[in-house]
């Protein structure tokens, strides 16, 4: 926890997000700044509204795991940081809302992300089609558009929020290139899933239903990128594999496979392979 002089409080980290910046990115960015903690994203906990000097604010937490410490000066924003057990943290905290947060975050186990990313957003096909390259008769091939490259590039801190070690694509051109980003920029090799593909899939579903199992038992925090059309059996393959009842209506809907480009659902898995819970993060 901090101590924030010109409040003269003792609260939990959080900040403001930055133009154009995803929540979950911002959290692990204003962590760092004010507690010189590198951390990876666990299960969401949920937003808090309150006003300050009038103005209505909401902040958005999660667990999360610390990953690396850095020496981090004392300055008027933050002049002390504690870490502390339970009751004595509970004890220092200014704000009920942070206590209940911290009872909510230590009634969690450690948990591990699965991360199942629609790609970013692509050239149409009618205009792949017609487009002249030599490679425009192969749907496989068709490229990101111009926004999809934007979209990529800004995936990397929102990924990097939940700390993937490995990341599976689909071989197609436009899932490659979500993902590659990302791979570059933590020195990552990507492992290519064929049964992942729109092609793969209409070649033969059980074997994206394979896939789908065999991934889940790595338990390695992990991304995967496919498509639009492959994602319901993909989610409908590790809801049945992970006993996730698609009826339920919370469940359901935040495992809906209607994602938009470059939006993922995130399972957060505890040491048993069993899910905590279950997050999205959208554009």
């Amino acid at each position: 926890m901090v101590h924030r002089p010109h409040r003269s409080d003792w609260s939990l980290p959080k900040g403001k997000l930055e133009p154009g910046e995803r929540r979950d990115a911002a959290a692990v960015r204003e962590a760092l700044e004010e507690t010189g903690v590198r951390c990876v994203l666990g299960p969401s906990l949920g937003h808090r509204r309150y006003t300050v000097d009038g103005v209505p604010k909401r902040v958005h937490y999660w667990r999360a795991t610390a990953v690396e410490v850095f020496d981090r000066p004392a300055d008027d924003e933050v002049d002390e940081i504690r870490w502390l057990r339970r009751k004595a943290a509970r004890a220092l905290l200014t704000y009920d809302d942070d206590r209940s947060l911290l009872d909510l975050a230590l009634g969690l186990p450690d948990t591990t992300p699965t991360i199942i990313l629609r790609h970013a957003e692509a050239m149409k096909r009618a205009p792949w089609r017609e487009s002249g390259d030599p490679l425009a008769d192969l749907d496989s091939a068709r490229p990101l558009n111009e926004s999809g490259i934007d979209q990529a590039h800004e995936l990397v801190q929102v990924l990097d929020a939940y700390g993937p070690l490995r990341i599976v694509s689909s071989d197609a051109r436009r899932c490659r290139a979500t993902v590659e980003p990302f791979a570059s920029h933590r020195g990552l090799t990507t492992r290519l899933e064929h049964a992942l593909s729109e092609e793969g899939f209409e070649d033969d579903p059980e074997t994206t239903i394979t896939a789908v199992s065999d991934l889940l038992d790595d338990m390695s925090p992990a991304v995967w990128c496919t498509h639009r059309p492959v994602l319901p059996i993909v989610i409908g393959a590790l809801a049945r594999q992970l006993r996730l009842d698609l009826r339920d209506d919370n469940v359901g809907a935040r495992l809906d496979p209607r994602l938009r480009p470059g939006c993922a659902i995130v399972l957060h898995r505890a040491a048993d392979g069993s899910v905590v819970a279950i997050d999205r993060f959208e554009a």
